[in-house]
């Protein structure tokens, strides 16, 4: 599965992809406070709430407008 992150000025999209089917997406406020620590934990929350299993995510892909976007994406 593909984890898909766009960081916005505004928002941030996630979506997790199983090959072309979109399983599940969500829109959070993008924030640059939130430590990577929180977007992490959030993350799981989501996919777990959504019956997603996080340890067959294999691939993540990022696009950011947002510098302090592509900072704590690379921690991620």
């Amino acid at each position: 599965m593909l984890l898909t992150i766009d960081v916005g000025n505004t928002n941030t999209v996630l979506g997790v992809f199983d090959g072309k089917n979109l399983l599940s997406h969500w829109r959070l406020e993008t924030n640059a406070r939130r430590t990577s620590d929180e977007y992490g934990i959030l993350i799981l929350q989501l996919l777990a709430h959504s019956g997603i299993d996080a340890q067959k995510v294999g691939a993540v892909a990022v696009s950011s407008v947002v510098p302090t976007g592509a900072v704590m994406s690379r921690s991620l």
